[in-house]
């Protein structure tokens, strides 16, 4: 039962000030979601965008698989998020009116060559309705195996998705601008920028791997992974995917005839792409999928960029501490964390972030949208707390402090 009571060292505070302009800094999927959640409340949203365009990073993909991530621990916050984020997105998705320009969600399926994976699936998707996964002795691929199969799952196009987030009448989008200076005035926030001064109410940080940048404290929590996806025409494939695929990598396909095969994940390589990162993708597919391609298949197309992912494979969403007196309060209590008195005091006013949702932006960035919403605007918070403490920003750095040994 304690893990459901308040925990002090990750504070949760109502806010206090009106809230009117917000800025959100980072146009790729993260921001784009809390733009234009925050937009259909009345607010006026200013994005602030470094490259030349939005979804120019891990957003650029062409196509990406949305599908819920397994985990048989059905209590574990890691768990819990990811299948709610998925659900999230499905729904965002449904009540779009030009859904079908946006992705596919007509079907995906998910199988591995191992069949221990596939004994765990099973009892998995046992746990849950048919109308949501469903277990198949032979999924609807020519000489597949047994796996999963998801109706509502299938592919989205993110850089598509994102354009469309960011048209609403109430967001202003300011590309090749970058903040490089916050200050609290008491009232609002100062953004200092390339492109001059700029206030806001409220401030969100979205901008993934560039948050190093601005935000070199929140940066050094961060894990950045080079991940390449491979761009695959039609003719190189003996019978084109109708749906998204999963099989360890994966394959999604997009309106223009193109299917993304990923990924490869590299750690500290620099951008661009290479073949051995294309090879690498073929090989996948081509051991769980043999005989889909030609045999001369091979992809000079593609897309590389760096995904931020956290210690825990959770994003930081929430309410943004300040790191040095937090640091300085539980430092000394780090084996007592029950002794830690409330630590709201030490929130940065009205500053918030959605970052290091990794390989999983698709998905979790529709949830991570609507937390901070209910949370900066004091509605009603459809998440558990367990749930909020999960993904609250503060945690890393309470690891960091108490864990991380110097």
């Amino acid at each position: 039962m304690a893990c459901h009571l308040p925990k002090n060292w990750l504070p949760l505070s109502p806010t206090t000030l009106p809230i009117q302009h917000i800025a959100i800094i980072g146009a790729g999927i993260a921001g784009a979601a809390l733009a234009q959640e925050l937009a259909v409340t009345g607010r006026e949203i200013l994005v602030f965008e470094q490259a030349v365009a939005p979804a120019m990073s891990a957003s650029g993909n062409l196509a990406g698989n949305c599908l819920p991530i397994i985990d048989q621990r059905p209590d574990n916050p890691y768990a819990q998020w990811h299948w709610l984020a998925w659900q999230r997105a499905v729904h965002w998705w449904q009540q779009q009116p030009n859904r079908e320009q946006l992705g596919q969600l007509t079907g995906a399926a998910k199988w591995s060559t191992h069949a221990k994976n596939l004994t765990a699936w099973r009892a998995w998707a046992n746990s849950y309705p048919d109308s949501q996964v469903q277990w198949m002795d032979a999924l609807p691929l020519a000489h597949q195996p047994a796996g999963l199969w998801f109706p509502h799952g299938g592919s989205f196009y993110p850089r598509r998705i994102v354009q469309h987030l960011l048209t609403h009448a109430n967001i202003q989008l300011h590309t090749q601008t970058v903040i490089n200076q916050l200050a609290h005035t008491g009232q609002h926030w100062q953004l200092s920028s390339n492109r001059g001064l700029f206030e806001a109410d409220a401030v969100i940080i979205a901008s993934g791997a560039q948050t190093a940048l601005a935000f070199p404290e929140w940066g050094q929590v961060l894990q950045l992974n080079k991940g390449q996806v491979s761009h695959l025409p039609s003719s190189a494939w003996n019978n084109p995917p109708e749906f998204a695929l999963s099989y360890g990598g994966y394959a999604s396909p997009t309106p223009d005839g193109i299917t993304c095969i990923g990924a490869s994940f590299e750690q500290q390589a620099p951008l661009g792409l290479t073949d051995s990162a294309h090879l690498h993708n073929l090989a996948l597919l081509n051991q769980a999928y043999p005989n889909a391609l030609t045999t001369d298949a091979l992809p000079t197309q593609g897309h590389s960029a760096y995904r931020a992912n956290t210690y825990d494979h959770l994003p930081l969403v929430g309410p943004v501490i300040d790191i040095p007196d937090y640091q300085a309060a539980i430092r000394s209590r780090c084996h007592q964390p029950d002794t830690i008195p409330d630590l709201s005091s030490l929130l940065r006013p009205q500053l918030w972030m959605s970052i290091g949702h990794g390989s999983h932006g698709l998905t979790s960035a529709f949830l991570a949208a609507q937390l901070i919403r209910q949370q900066l605007l004091n509605q009603p918070t459809e998440l558990s707390l367990t749930l909020q403490q999960a993904v609250h920003p503060a945690r890393a750095i309470f690891r960091q402090v108490c864990y991380t040994k110097s």
